[in-house]
Formats: C-alpha cells, sequence, structure tokens
C-alpha cells in the first residue's frame, strides 16, 4: 500500500534539522511504491540540499509567520490530502497542529531542540511555552532528538511520555570521512583545538576562550569556524586574555570536516543543545572530544546516560564531559589532551560510539513511527568502559 507523507520545515536553507529531512526524504524515496513523497518549506528561501528527483517540492511564502503558514499548510493538506504529516521545527510543528483541526491525517512533530533552553525567558518565549503546551499534547506522536528533549517535553508540556520517540540525528562516518581527507581550505596552525558553531551566546564562546587562555600548551591554537553577533566581543576577549596571535576565527568555511579531521581535539563549550551534530561529527573524524553537559545530548553521546549536570570534570567512555559555564573544569578537559596515549583511546572510542547513529539504524525508527503508530526507539546502551579506563565513572524563527 502506498502511503501519501508530507514533510513539513521552515526552509532547506541549510542546518542539522534540514538536513536530517532531506536525507529522510531521499531514503523513503528509495522504497519504491512504499511512499508518495511530497515535501514542503513554509518559506520561500533558497535550498541548501538538493532532493531526489521522486519527492515533490513545495514552496509555500509565509514569510515566518505562524499565522501565514498555519493558511499555507491548510491549502496544502486540501489539495494533497496525505496520510502522514511530518514536520520539524517548532513553527512548523505548531502550524501542522492547528492546520490538521480541518483535516484527518496522522501527524508527527519532531523536536529538533531543548524546547525550554531554546525559547529562552521574556513575554514572547512565555507565549510560545504556552502554545507548545497547549498543542503537542494533541499530535499522534512525537520525536525528540535526544532523552533529554523527550523529558523536557513529557515534564513540562504535557506530552504523554508514552507518546514520545527519542531518534538521534544520523551520522554518514563514510562521507564524513571521505570529507575529511580532502584539502583545508583555510591555512592551519601545526596543533589546535577545534569547535564548531554559530558566534553566539548559547556556545559559551566566552567560556571557551577562558578556559583555552589557562590551558597549559603555550604552543597550541584554537579554531572556531563559524560566524555570528559575537565575533567583535569574543575578538575583543582574546587580546585581553592575552591568545589573540594563537586564535583563528576564518568564519564558515565550506569544508568544515577537513579542519576538524586535523584537530588535535574537538571543543564544545555550549550552553543548551537539542543533539549536537558537528560533536558527533567530529567523533566520527576520529577526533577525540570534550563538552560541556548541557541539555540536551552530549552526555546521552559520551556517557550513554541521560544529563547528570556534572559538577567537575569527568572522563566519559567517549570523552569528556564538564560543567556548563566553567573555565576552569574545561581547561582540566583540555590539559588530558595533551597525554597523546589518552587521546588516541579517547578518539578510537569516540568513532565506535557513533556506529550506534548509522542512517540505516535511524530512518528504520523513523519509519516505524510513521507507519505504525508509535514504538519507542531506546538509543543504544553505553560502551561499558571509559577513556584511559577499565571502568565506568558515574556520573530566523524556527
Amino acid at each position: 500500500m502506498t502511503r501519501r507523507l508530507l514533510l513539513l520545515i521552515n526552509s532547506l536553507e541549510g542546518g542539522g534539522a534540514e538536513k536530517v529531512m532531506v536525507s529522510l526524504a531521499d531514503h523513503l524515496a528509495q522504497r519504491g511504491d512504499d511512499w508518495e513523497l511530497c515535501l514542503a518549506t513554509l518559506d520561500d528561501y533558497p535550498d541548501a540540499y538538493q532532493l531526489s528527483h521522486r519527492v515533490e517540492r513545495v514552496r509555500l511564502d509565509c514569510r515566518q509567520s505562524l499565522r501565514r503558514s498555519v493558511s499555507g499548510v491548510r491549502r496544502l493538506i486540501a489539495d494533497r490530502r496525505p496520510d502522514v504529516v511530518l514536520s520539524f521545527l517548532t513553527r512548523a510543528n505548531c502550524a501542522a497542529l492547528l492546520a490538521r483541526r480541518q483535516a484527518d491525517f496522522r501527524c508527527v512533530v519532531s523536536e529538533r531542540v531543548h524546547t525550554t533552553s531554546h525559547l529562552g525567558s521574556g513575554l514572547r518565549a512565555g507565549v510560545m511555552r504556552s502554545v507548545v503546551r497547549r498543542l503537542y499534547p494533541r499530535a499522534d506522536g512525537v520525536i525528540a532528538v535526544s532523552r533529554g528533549v523527550a523529558a523536557d517535553l513529557s515534564g513540562r508540556y504535557r506530552v504523554p511520555a508514552g507518546r514520545i520517540a527519542t531518534i538521534h540525528n544520523p551520522v554518514f562516518t563514510a562521507a564524513l570521512r571521505q570529507l575529511g581527507q580532502e584539502a583545508p581550505q583555510i591555512a592551519l596552525p601545526a596543533d589546535y583545538f577545534v569547535a564548531v558553531g554559530r558566534l553566539v551566546p548559547n556556545k559559551g564562546g566566552e567560556t571557551l576562550l577562558r578556559a583555552f587562555a589557562a590551558h597549559a600548551n603555550r604552543d597550541r591554537a584554537l579554531v572556531l569556524l563559524g560566524e555570528g553577533p559575537e565575533r567583535a566581543r569574543l575578538e575583543t576577549l582574546a587580546a585581553e586574555l592575552g591568545i589573540a596571535d594563537r586564535l583563528h576565527m576564518p568564519g564558515f568555511v565550506g569544508n568544515p570536516q577537513a579542519v576538524v579531521a586535523r584537530a588535535t581535539a574537538y571543543v564544545s563549550a555550549s550552553r543548551s543543545e537539542g543533539f549536537p551534530n558537528a560533536l558527533v561529527e567530529a567523533m566520527a573524524l576520529g577526533r577525540a572530544v570534550i563538552s560541556t553537559d548541557c541539555a540536551s545530548g552530549p552526555s546521552e553521546i559520551l556517557a550513554g546516560t541521560p544529563r547528570g549536570a556534572v559538577q567537575e570534570m569527568q572522563v566519559a567512555h567517549s570523552g569528556i564531559l564538564v560543567p556548563v559555564d566553567d573555565a576552569p573544569q574545561l581547561t582540566r578537559g583540555m590539559d588530558l589532551m595533551d597525554d597523546a596515549a589518552f587521546r588516541q583511546d579517547c578518539a578510537a572510542r569516540a568513532l565506535d560510539r557513533v556506529g550506534a547513529y548509522a542512517p540505516e539504524t535511524i530512518f528504520r525508527q523513523y519509519e516505524s513511527v510513521l507507519t505504525a503508530g508509535h514504538r519507542a526507539a531506546a538509543p543504544s546502551a553505553a560502551a561499558p568502559r571509559v577513556c584511559g579506563s577499565s571502568q565506568a565513572v558515574a556520573p530566523r524563527q524556527r
């Protein structure tokens, strides 16, 4: 039986959620006549990803407006009459749930961020939290990108836990490693830590720079890949800390994997995440990793357990976890990376861990939710050992 599936997202401009949706659509398109596929974006922006020719592409012109999004989705659903609608990101999720009032279809929404952390504070955030609390429990299924996101949805937004499936993002290890073998597009220092992400407060750039300034190895550099409104402030801080000559901020680069693949280690100082794609991609490239134990994702990835909000640096089975906004503890993690044997052991365990995120496994979990009602998709169990040890350590509008 052919099922009509409508995939709904804000845009395909770029980003982790957009990449996952396109990859899922391409995977389902290869299933022959199992699926009749349509991917619609709420806003009319250029695509960063190319879809299979078997997937119908629709662009709505909602101009980042929730009201226009609901109207546009209602018209599209009336015309296409899908059996299932799968939406990614908060505005698309809300639009799909509001549009279903006048149509009969299975509605599955996917939350790609830690909702409470992402919405922040203030009047607008309070309104959006109320909207999410009102609408998300109406979904037939809710896909959370990590267990931390799932716990946030069930605990604060009244989504029944039995209706939530935790499905991590897929990691395309072979493709990443091929990109990593290409020549970097920028000049690089001989020895450096690397971080990837927008230069925004949520990425913890100040903590990262303060930790690096105290790092024992004065011959090592720090490369920040990304752009954003924090650039000038971070450059000023680097000068104040005396590390301006060792800080490289080339902005966005065409092939960041080539830079990450040559780094001594990958470092994330994020204050919140949904599922940190850049962290897992660094692991797939064979890099040792250090991350804050933020909500949510890093602890699940590196320790195989829900977030425990560590109070000091911990060596987990696939990398190092440190408290959020704690520069001294992050420095401790950086200093450990001077031990080459330890670093290589961490990198090997990190590479082994990403096997749990193979695309074939992840997409089967999506199909299970889309076709047969909710069936919980439990993440793989943690590896039994820690880096260098034989025992486990306890523990636009989107």
